[in-house]
């Protein structure tokens, strides 16, 4: 389906003198719409991805997982995780709640720009933490794991471990960074194209 906004600019560029231009306050309505209902589903997909999350972490409980963080010494990094994982989640989850509110009764185009500014943000924020949260807490059960079990790292060179621990990481990595490139990418584009046009009326 054509983009009704898109529509709207072919015929705002048509326009010549003989008609009557389209106004900055016809145009914003529907940019404020736009924006809002972008900001509106990087809401619901954070929920959705809060939700994944908690049931991944309590679906993991079973004795074999339990066995394996009592030799390998985990018991208390996997408690304390799971915790600060899903508290950091409830606060972005209420950023992104609190953004949309405000650009919902955004009542100002100067106003809306800042609050797309501010959504932008937080989203990078958000990518920046899940990135880090992960490569943080893989590097510190890789170490509990080899200071509490060495024996199950005693027939291999610390060059070797150290290197493929990297390599699975980076892996990982890469596969979450495409995945929040592709979801949340694709909602920022819409919305920066949204702040382009913005600044155009505002000019």
């Amino acid at each position: 389906m054509v983009d009704e906004l898109e529509l709207l600019k072919k015929e705002w560029q048509k326009q010549e003198g003989t008609l009557p231009k389209l106004s900055k306050q016809e145009i914003y309505p529907m940019l404020l719409k736009k924006s809002s209902s972008i900001v509106k589903w990087i809401f619901i997909i954070s929920m959705l991805e809060f939700l994944f999350w908690v049931v991944l972490t309590f679906s993991f409980g079973g004795e074999d997982t339990k066995q394996f963080e009592k030799e390998h010494g985990l018991q208390t990094f996997d408690t304390i995780l799971p915790i600060l994982h899903i508290a950091a989640l409830v606060f972005f989850v209420f950023w992104f709640y609190r953004n949309y509110k405000r650009i919902e009764t955004t009542d100002s185009s100067k106003v809306l720009l800042e609050n797309i500014i501010k959504t932008r943000k937080t989203v990078k924020y958000y990518i920046w933490f899940s990135m880090a949260f992960l490569a943080v807490s893989a590097m510190i059960a890789f170490v509990i794991s080899m200071q509490n079990d060495p024996g199950d790292f005693a027939d291999r060179s610390m060059t070797v471990l150290v290197l493929q621990f990297a390599a699975v990481i980076s892996v990982i990595m890469l596969i979450m960074w495409g995945f929040y490139k592709m979801i949340y990418g694709i909602l920022m584009r819409r919305l920066d194209r949204n702040y382009r046009e913005l600044k155009k009326i505002e000019s």
